[in-house]
């Protein structure tokens, strides 16, 4: 199915091990039980001649297995196996994560392709329909949601995009074996005030650089910092939300926690925290890569993540406000914008910013005309293609990149004509002359956040 990451004789000493950076990037079917795993799994170790491996979740159910009720493989940091080979089915998992339900043809329409070659896309790397893969990844999140929360079958099943509970109980005992009480089993992790999902990465994570860069970028109010929490306040379909993350290094994860009343958009909601603390990624994989560019080993920020921000907007203003300004003056002006058109602690709408003269801003016209039609834009179309932005004058490659790398649009951004990128390449040539960027592909994202914190 998935294209592999590490060949049966790596997965076996990683399962024997229990080393948690393999965590979500295979996946162990025992054949005697029935039953797939993840590699941090605390039961006894099965035999060898017992076993084989899947590089993803969905290809363990697909091949018939269901998953442990003690590792919980729908609770593992996942990781996309296909990552820089088919951006297009990338984009539409990421889709499937923050839109459970929305149907193949809009998903198709969405990315501007007919869904007969989204259907080729998929049996090529993942090996099955887009249809099968997103019933297993509501199942998957129905099943975490089950665990960790208190929220009834019914609105499970409405979060993870299933019309009926009883639609979800069908699927749960075909493909899971288990009934959603079977699931549930008491254990909640939930008052009935607040909603607390726990969220897992590959260790390492480097909480302090990410923490600093966002802080530093801090949108007073709208964003709260403490030694090892962030509250992000954000506007999800009409509804005002705010939610919490909390660093636990100690277990590899963050509590996500947020308003049980809110608990209708607890997926969007997930999607976001992930999306802040970039937990897809896979240091190993990332190290590698940018090790391969002839960077030198005591510059590489091993465990490194790309400060991510929850929307296409914010991140479109603050690239555009940080336009040929220094970085404290972009952070002046980026809070200026959110005190005069905010409401309350939340990031002003598309529209309020498109219908504003923005006078409040000392910059020139031609960038307030860009701010205004960015957000005109995303008002009439929010599901634009960040590329198709560059129509519009003011926007460039750099915004529009900026734009994909702090919203995970791509893993493969480098900014090279960024001025402080272009400083840090010519000094690392000088010591090496091989140093090529490309090699760090498809996570020359990763690279360029490594050499912007070189420089600071």
């Amino acid at each position: 199915m998935l294209s592999k990451l590490f060949t049966p004789d790596q997965c076996q000493r990683a399962r024997i091990s229990k080393d948690p950076r393999f965590d979500g990037l295979f996946y162990v079917m025992v054949q005697s039980t029935g039953i797939f795993c993840r590699p941090v799994c605390t039961v006894k170790a099965p035999k060898e001649e017992n076993v084989s491996y899947a590089f993803s979740a969905v290809e363990a159910m697909h091949k018939g297995y269901r998953p442990c009720l003690r590792c919980r493989p729908d609770s593992s940091p996942n990781s996309f196996a296909w990552k820089g080979i088919e951006t297009t089915v990338e984009r539409a998992v990421s889709i499937i994560e923050k839109s459970p339900g929305m149907s193949i043809e809009s998903i198709a329409v969405r990315l501007g392709v007919s869904t007969r070659y989204l259907h080729q896309l998929f049996v090529r790397y993942v090996g099955i329909s887009p249809k099968q893969f997103m019933l297993y990844q509501q199942l998957l999140m129905a099943k975490n949601l089950l665990h960790q929360t208190k929220m009834s079958v019914e609105l499970v099943a409405q979060n993870v995009g299933f019309s009926t509970s009883r639609q979800l109980q069908l699927h749960s005992k075909q493909y899971l074996k288990l009934t959603p009480r079977q699931i549930r089993q008491n254990k909640m992790l939930t008052t009935s005030d607040s909603v607390c999902v726990y969220l897992t990465y590959h260790p390492p994570y480097r909480w302090d650089l990410l923490k600093e860069f966002l802080r530093f970028r801090q949108i007073d109010g709208n964003e709260v910092f403490t030694s090892d929490s962030i509250t992000k306040y954000i506007l999800i379909d009409g509804d005002y939300v705010s939610f919490t993350v909390t660093h636990e290094a100690e277990k590899n994860r963050f509590r996500l926690e947020f308003s049980a009343l809110c608990s209708k958009h607890s997926q969007a909601i997930i999607s976001m925290a992930k999306t802040l603390l970039d937990l897809h990624s896979s240091p190993m994989l990332v190290d590698e890569a940018i090790l391969d560019t002839g960077l030198d080993a005591s510059s590489v920020l091993t465990g490194i993540r790309i400060p991510g921000v929850v929307s296409r907007l914010e991140a479109g203003c603050r690239a555009i406000l940080g336009q040929q300004v220094s970085l404290q003056q972009a952070v002046v002006k980026l809070n200026q914008l959110h005190t005069n058109l905010s409401k309350d602690r939340f990031f002003p709408t598309a529209s309020v910013i498109a219908s504003s003269n923005l006078s409040f801003l000392k910059m020139p016209g031609t960038r307030k005309q860009a701010l205004r039609e960015l957000a005109d834009t995303f008002a009439m179309e929010p599901d634009l293609p960040t590329d198709e932005l560059l129509s519009i004058k003011g926007i460039g490659p750099w915004t529009c990149n900026y734009i994909k790398m702090r919203t995970h649009e791509s893993t493969d951004i480098w900014l090279d004509n960024d001025l402080i990128i272009k400083q840090k390449v010519e000094m690392i040539k000088r010591q090496n002359p091989a140093f090529d960027p490309d090699k760090a592909a498809p996570w020359r994202s990763y690279l360029t956040f490594n050499l912007w914190n070189m420089a600071y």
